[in-house]
């Protein structure tokens, strides 16, 4: 279930395009314009420089909305919300939750891999999916900075105006609601998918760089789309609460990034957008 990988990199996303496309759209109604990006949150040193497109948008614009606050989510009280609300309160662990099976499962796998089982067995389980898969990503050297993190910084050195489309509370409860989700099927799937992503970083990487979005389609949400909770939850309430705000930005010259599989499918913001009557024109090198 490929949808499990997401969590932890909401991310890698798109393939390719004659002509040099990006997953970059300037989006305009009457006398509204914005620019909408599709994102990587972890990337490896090797995929910088990011195409011209994003510096295009980013130079344009005077301010910059991201999923979440990410100053507040990095900052110490942030993070401590993170993890208290992804972690099990003393005398509760993972292996409380989890069939003798899939228990003996990820204890053999993170002896093989030699990961923090204990460590692992503190996390409630979408967050310790998401952790195994970014110690993966770790392994194969793809979880440095990502685009919001690279535009988050930038944005902060040239005093442009930063904010989120979710409040630091709304985006930990996306986190929340797929802690509920089914242990044993939220950990075997990770489990199961663990050792595609190294398979599937190249193919998703250059199709992000290409902002082809029908290969996103076709790679990820139709698998997605099997699991319509975790999708519900991932994606389409997020894209719709998110429209309330696109659709009444006071200013032009916004530039709005969000994880790449927000944007296409029939409850993306793409089409969401269109929907509205907005024009997008995808942005090129």
């Amino acid at each position: 279930m490929r949808s499990i990988i997401h969590l932890s990199f909401i991310l890698l996303f798109f393939v390719s395009q004659a002509l040099s496309a990006a997953s970059v759209w300037q989006v305009s109604k009457g006398d509204k314009t914005f620019y909408l990006a599709g994102t990587v949150h972890l990337l490896s040193e090797s995929d910088y420089p990011l195409p011209k497109a994003y510096d295009t948008a980013f130079n344009a614009s005077n301010s910059l909305l991201f999923e979440t606050d990410l100053g507040a989510m990095t900052q110490q009280q942030g993070m401590m919300q993170l993890m208290s609300r992804n972690t099990y309160a003393p005398g509760q662990s993972l292996q409380q939750v989890l069939s003798a099976e899939v228990l003996a499962k990820l204890q053999a796998e993170a002896e093989k891999r030699q990961w923090p089982l204990n460590s692992l067995l503190q996390f409630k389980p979408a967050f310790a999916a998401m952790t195994m898969s970014v110690l993966e990503l770790q392994r194969l050297g793809a979880a440095g900075t990502g685009v919001d993190m690279h535009y988050w910084q930038l944005g902060q050195q040239q005093n442009k105006t930063l904010g989120g489309l979710e409040s630091l509370d709304e985006h930990l409860a996306v986190l929340d609601a797929m802690n509920q989700l089914d242990a044993d099927e939220v950990i075997s799937s990770a489990l199961r998918d663990i050792d595609k992503i190294a398979a599937m970083l190249d193919d998703m990487i250059a199709a992000w760089r290409s902002g082809d979005v029908a290969a996103l389609d076709k790679l990820f949400l139709t698998e997605m789309q099997q699991y319509p909770e975790m999708e519900a939850i991932l994606l389409t309430k997020r894209n719709h609460a998110w429209m309330q705000t696109l659709t009444t930005l006071e200013q032009n010259n916004v530039m709005v990034l969000v994880g790449a599989l927000h944007l296409p499918g029939k409850d993306g913001l793409l089409k969401l957008l269109a929907d509205q009557g907005y024009s997008l024109t995808q942005l090129t090198e």
